[in-house]
């Protein structure tokens, strides 16, 4: 069912000032989460590409892309730190009226070894982004008549601005605390991860017929590896702090890494293997289901968003579906060639 102009601008107004689109596999959606992830891996290039279906059991959901590359400069050059650059591209569609929001960044960081085991990140991101939207399908209160709207009458409305593009800054810092396994069987790998980051530094403006600002955004986020030794068991727990204005979101969970087939250390000609499970809350909003398949380089996961809000009786509880595809290269560049900086990451 179409809804009227008025109604729209009222969701407009919320999605303006409200939390920006993300994504509940916020672990793997580095890029959008904190400019300082970029180049914080082990190997010389990693790629990720996520795509979510939010609320399809409701007309018109929301459906959001992204697509991220990186690398590493200066690695085997410097003796303490290197750079990383990363360029990330987004879109995401929502709506009767097809609101629209594409957005290219491009990332860039400084990855500095504080102690053997600690690595400090600071990474800024300069941001292009465009807002759009189709107004073929509104329809508003001055085409209501008889009973039920007429789209051949006149919208009655003028000056609607149907799209616009501006610069946006972010930036972050992250700390990573690692320690190695004690011995090639162990499976005891320790890795705590903790970030801030600072999004719409700028504060840009937003401009469909009203002036308006972004709210700034402050994000708290961790993750660690903890294996458990002589297992084939690791423990992944992670947590996403948001605030946005008026607007707050706090998920916390953890998935489990079951290795099934270990890489040969020495030959290559086995890859390592594993299957993840586990699971997230966000508080207030929904339960979050996860399963992936790590293969080598390449690691698959899939997650469902159990809807628990007040949106259930609309949803039936069902939130959204999201996909998650990376691959991270080895160290190919750099093969037979030795870096005093070598931290671990997830």
């Amino acid at each position: 069912m179409r809804n009227t102009l008025s109604i729209f601008c009222c969701l407009l107004s919320f999605i303006l000032y409200g939390q920006d689109v993300h994504f509940s596999q916020f672990y793997n959606s580095p890029l959008t989460i904190n400019p300082a992830n970029v180049g914080a891996f082990n190997g010389d290039i990693r790629a990720h590409s996520n795509y979510r279906n939010q609320w399809s059991s409701i007309q018109s959901a929301y459906k959001t892309y992204s697509f991220s590359v990186e690398s590493q400069l200066l690695k085997y050059k410097w003796p303490n730190n290197y750079l990383g650059i990363g360029l990330n591209f987004f879109n995401d569609k929502a709506g009767d009226l097809g609101l629209g929001l594409s957005q290219t960044n491009l990332t860039v960081s400084s990855i500095l070894a504080l102690s053997p085991d600690l690595t400090m990140t600071v990474g800024i991101q300069p941001s292009f982004m465009q807002y759009s939207i189709d107004y073929t399908n509104a329809l508003t209160s001055s085409q209501y008549a008889n009973g039920g709207f007429n789209s051949s009458l006149p919208t009655g409305e003028t000056s609607l601005n149907s799209g616009f593009s501006f610069f946006d800054v972010s930036t972050g810092c992250t700390f990573n605390y690692a320690q190695g396994e004690s011995n090639l069987a162990s499976h005891d790998m320790f890795i705590v991860n903790i970030g801030f980051s600072f999004s719409h530094v700028n504060r840009s403006v937003l401009d469909f017929g009203t002036i308006e600002k972004l709210y700034p955004k402050i994000i708290a986020h961790g993750n660690s590896n903890i294996g458990i030794s002589n297992s084939r068991l690791s423990l992944m727990p992670s947590y996403l702090l948001v605030f946005q204005g008026p607007q707050k979101e706090i998920t916390a969970g953890s998935m489990v890494r079951l290795f099934i087939t270990e890489s040969s250390r020495y030959t290559g000609n086995v890859s390592e293997s594993a299957i993840l499970f586990g699971g997230h809350y966000r508080w207030n909003d929904a339960l979050i289901a996860s399963l992936g398949y790590q293969l080598g380089e390449y690691q698959l996961q899939i997650s469902y968003d159990i809807n628990l809000s007040s949106l259930n009786r609309s949803t039936r509880y069902r939130g959204g579906f999201e996909i998650a595809l990376k691959y991270t290269n080895p160290e190919v560049f750099g093969a037979g060639r030795a870096s005093s900086l070598d931290p671990k990451f997830m």
